[in-house]
């Protein structure tokens, strides 16, 4: 569907600048006017993805746009026109209901605000700032968030709205009750059907919803010292986020560009869902007013651009899964040994392991290639030790070359500072008793025309030697 975008300061009378205008035309999946109802946003943006998550996929749905213009009621909704949140977690209790009798199901739920680019949990807010962490399938985690696990729709609205309430709000000139923080609500689903070779199959999906602040001009929301700063910190989240789809609407193409993710807690959060495992849906609002033209604008570009992000969806599926029909797959053999050489029968590019006890013959030949893998990985980890011993050998003897330098430098110094003071002293005002004046001029011509004490020039000499030798 197609959005028209007006300029309102063009003129048709204008003969001048009739080349100039700035309308512009965008072509969205679906397309949402004044008249639209929450049930009708919903249908067409977000229920299609419920049946997803409760098979083990990711979705996420966020609302993205300027200040003012209704993201908050989208998401949130009222108590009679209820918005994405409470209808999508009412239609994936419905289809989790629907299957409750061949599988098991937990769902557990998270709440938290990015503000001022710190993260705070909202379900306990005592808990103070929280990290963002990377498990070891590359996803991003948050360290210390509150989970609560919940068996209907309803316990979560209620924990939902528990959230709201310590979530930042404040009043600014262009809205009466301005979100200042980016809101995540994160619903976990975590089903456990039987299976006969494995005796369980658990599927894990996840659905991330996700309420944004708006962009805003300090000019427009007449904000000063703490909401300006607010508002700061939230262009630059969303500059960062605008960014990162930018970067992921090129990519594949001729001017394929690096996204980085990591300028913003924001991106960091949203890494799966913009480009990576997630079925995503971007909600762009926007105002009709002609005062707004700028940032409706830039909000339809982005939302443009994000239309044209491609991603590979997985099906998320637990390690418990693949206990005993995994395969490994050999990628490299080791240290340059020819895979003709590894003692498996019939190998090609994958080692299934048996599911049935008691085979113990087809066992052997595995057992021997994995002792033979242990012996090379064992001579591998003595070499790369035996070359760090070898390297704190030679920084040692590096640094003590770097004393003995400093050591025979240190002599050098002093003779020549002694000899500098003689110097010095030729040019100060002699001293009155005549007998004083004589002893210490003596003094100071047998050390101006005395030749380099013998430590001294063995110093110089070692200092040769040492340098050579480095």
């Amino acid at each position: 569907q197609r959005v028209v975008l007006m300029d309102p300061s063009e003129d048709p009378d204008d003969i001048l600048r009739a080349n100039r205008s700035r309308e512009k035309t965008f072509v969205f999946d679906m397309v949402f006017d004044h008249t639209a109802t929450q049930e009708e946003v919903y249908v067409s943006t977000t229920k299609s993805l419920i049946e997803g998550v409760i098979s083990g996929y990711n979705a996420t749905i966020f609302a993205y746009g300027p200040t003012g213009t209704g993201k908050t009621y989208t998401m949130l909704g009222t108590d009679s026109e209820p918005g994405i949140y409470i209808r999508a977690l009412g239609d994936l209790f419905k289809g989790l209901g629907a299957t409750a009798e061949e599988v098991d199901y937990t769902v557990s739920m998270s709440y938290l605000e990015i503000y001022n680019e710190v993260i705070r949990d909202l379900l306990n807010p005592s808990s103070g700032f929280l990290d963002l962490r990377e498990d070891s399938r590359g996803s991003i985690q948050v360290a210390g968030i509150t989970e609560v696990s919940t068996t209907n729709a309803q316990e979560i609205m209620q924990l939902l709205l528990k959230g709201n309430k310590q979530r930042t709000q404040e009043p600014t000139a262009a809205n009466g009750a301005s979100s200042r923080s980016h809101a995540v609500l994160q619903v976990t689903v975590t089903r456990r059907s039987p299976r006969k070779e494995t005796g369980e199959e658990v599927r894990v999906g996840k659905l991330f919803m996700v309420d944004l602040a708006g962009s805003e001009r300090a000019a427009q929301t007449q904000n000063r010292g703490k909401r300006m700063k607010e508002g700061a910190h939230i262009n630059r989240s969303l500059l960062a986020l605008g960014n990162c789809i930018n970067a992921l609407s090129e990519r594949g193409g001729s001017r394929a560009q690096f996204v980085n993710f990591r300028d913003s807690k924001l991106t960091r959060l949203l890494k799966d869902s913009l480009g990576g495992n997630s079925r995503t849906v971007m909600i762009a609002h926007i105002s009709p007013a002609s005062s707004s033209f700028e940032e409706s604008r830039m909000t339809l570009i982005y939302a443009y651009r994000a239309k044209n992000i491609k991603t590979q969806v997985p099906e998320q599926t637990s390690p418990k899964e693949f206990g005993l029909r995994g395969s490994v797959r050999v990628v490299r053999p080791w240290h340059g040994l020819p895979r003709e050489e590894f003692p498996w029968p019939n190998v090609s590019s994958e080692m299934s392991f048996p599911a049935a006890e008691g085979q113990q013959g087809s066992e052997a030949p595995s057992s021997q290639a994995m002792s033979t893998l242990r012996a090379q990985l064992i001579g591998a980890f003595r070499e790369q030790m035996e070359m760090r011993h070898s390297l704190m050998e030679l920084e040692n003897t590096n640094i003590e070359l770097h004393v003995d330098t400093c050591r025979h430098l240190l002599t050098i110094a002093d003779w020549e500072r002694e000899k500098a003071q003689v110097a010095c002293k030729d040019d100060m005002p002699a001293k009155e008793e005549k007998g004083e004046i004589v002893e210490e001029e003596d003094r100071e011509v047998d050390v101006m025309n005395s030749p380099e004490p013998h430590e001294v020039t063995v110093a110089r000499e070692e200092i040769n030697l040492l340098l050579a030798e480095q």
